[in-house]
């Protein structure tokens, strides 16, 4: 890249603004990824159980820890 010296006064200036710019967007960035990040654990969290319940209802998960007419 070229020194601050050798860019025209307006590539200067939208070196610059754009230098600002990203400075002051990196924390916003950052920010909106973790957003999005827990919301797709959320989903997730939500998806499995669901999924777990609709298992459990169907029949397919045994619970060998527990005796027939016990506690359920």
């Amino acid at each position: 890249m070229a020194t601050a010296s050798a860019l025209s006064p307006m590539a200067g200036l939208f070196n610059g603004l754009l230098r600002l710019y990203i400075r002051r967007a990196l924390p916003v960035i950052a920010n909106q990824q973790r957003a999005v990040d827990e919301a797709r654990n959320v989903n997730h969290r939500l998806r499995t159980a669901a999924s777990f319940a609709d298992s459990k209802r169907a029949g397919y998960i045994d619970h060998p820890y527990r005796t027939p007419g016990g506690n359920q």
